[in-house]
């Protein structure tokens, strides 16, 4: 079984639980759910990692790291992540599946307990977060966020967000901004962390082998204390808007291989009933290894290190990342927008279709095999009208139809392309 049983815990709180005997360990997460916003992204970034520093029962680290040892070695980190237009914050846990403890113990029982803890009840000092753990860990956020610029390829990716999205939530970075990090103060952390508490949607999961109604109490004791105001309904991420023509951004620093970023409107959301025709047309033009831009693109004519397609499911967003030689990047363009026009022409044949559908296929099957891959499917899905189940998502990608990727594939508009680049660049900066 790998479809989860949704459940109401209480108002704005829902526990997603899977109940199998397929792994030796359990999963766990907890996460906030909060419109991803400039002024408060920071704030929702450093929080887990405060809390992550102690809770009212294991005040430091070493005590928390002892519990964790008395629960069979298990494991808790804290999760910042983007959804869209949502930030979601919180914890992740992995423990002892109870079917292999000794002696009937219920190690989840606790595993929910120390959860609740992380989340409710943290370590304090005259009854607000400690300064100490909170300039520590604003510190070590900085740096994080300082050290994306360090990896290229995702700080194109990152700065193409941005650039494409201005004036949208989306463009806001998950860590948010050094600035905001900067003025984070013991009293205002506090403050958000009392508000988001109360007026954050709670998204609850479970992967393990016992019963979900049980696991439904765990929870439910566990969080007992958490303040409500109300069911927090999350507004849906919107759609990016058709461009009205495309914009070309250039940025120089010293880098000695250039990375180019292409962003393309998609209007496509994750419950579009042309989804899966998406992916599908993703993976045909750089999602898999056999992909159109692999193959033409880099092998035959030479014109990248990489190249390869991304697809943001709740935005409605493709991205195309390459890596070029600085004298060669108005090349890679045209190369790139020749195998675009290629797959709006239908310009592939069936054993490439059905090749991009087999590895599509495969890889959520994978999913099956790993807590990771279920979580991150439906943690996916929470965001979604229509959700659907990993099986059923195999079922529609097998299903796809050359006329509906070509439909599919007429939908994708280009919007903006980002140079990072040590050269002088043809196009004009922005």
């Amino acid at each position: 079984m790998s479809t989860p049983v949704r459940t109401r815990l209480m108002p704005g709180v829902w526990l997603n639980a899977i109940q199998t005997r397929k792994f030796k360990s359990s999963y766990w997460s907890a996460l906030l759910m909060t419109p991803l916003g400039e002024e408060t992204a920071a704030l929702n970034a450093l929080l887990p990692r405060v809390l992550y520093q102690g809770t009212a029962r294991y005040p430091s680290q070493q005590r928390l790291s002892e519990a964790l040892e008395e629960l069979y070695g298990g494991v808790v980190s804290p999760v910042v992540a983007k959804l869209g237009e949502v930030q979601a914050v919180g914890f992740h846990g992995t423990f002892l599946d109870d079917a292999y403890a000794w002696e009937g113990e219920s190690i989840a029982a606790k595993a929910a307990e120390l959860m609740g803890d992380l989340l409710l009840r943290p370590a304090t000092k005259n009854g607000r977060i400690r300064t100490d753990y909170l300039e520590r860990e604003r510190d070590n956020l900085i740096a994080e966020q300082r050290a994306q610029s360090n990896d290229k390829m995702r700080y194109a990716a990152l700065r193409l967000n941005q650039e494409m999205c201005q004036g949208e939530a989306y463009a806001v970075d998950r860590l948010g901004s050094e600035e905001t990090a900067r003025s984070i103060r013991t009293p205002i952390l506090h403050r958000h962390y009392q508000w988001v508490l109360s007026a954050s949607s709670v998204e609850l999961y479970y992967c393990g082998s016992s019963p979900v109604d049980r696991i439904a109490e765990y929870w439910r004791e566990a969080l007992m204390d958490l303040p409500r105001m109300g069911e927090f309904p999350l507004n849906e991420t919107p759609l990016h808007p058709a461009p009205e023509q495309m914009r070309h951004v250039v940025q120089r620093e010293d880098v000695t291989q250039a990375k180019l970023a292409m962003g393309l409107a998609t209007a496509t959301r994750l419950d579009d009933p042309l989804y899966p025709a998406m992916t599908v047309a993703n993976a045909l033009l750089g999602g898999a290894p056999t992909s159109m831009l692999f193959r033409h693109v880099r092998e035959e004519q030479s014109l990248c290190y990489y190249a390869m397609s991304t697809l943001d499911p709740h935005k409605g967003l493709m991205g195309i990342h390459a890596g070029v030689a600085p004298q060669r990047v108005e090349q890679a363009k045209e190369g790139i927008f020749a195998q675009l026009e290629a797959l709006q022409g239908g310009q592939y044949t069936q054993k490439e279709l059905d090749g991009a559908k087999a590895h599509l296929c495969n890889q959520l099957r994978s999913s099956l095999d790993t807590h990771g891959g279920l979580y991150g499917f439906y943690t996916d899905q929470t965001q979604s009208r229509h959700p659907v189940t990993l099986e059923e998502q195999i079922s529609l990608v097998e299903q796809v139809s050359r006329a509906e990727v070509e439909e599919a594939a007429a939908r994708l508009q280009p919007d903006t392309v980002y140079l990072l680049t040590g050269e002088e660049a043809e196009h004009g900066e922005a």
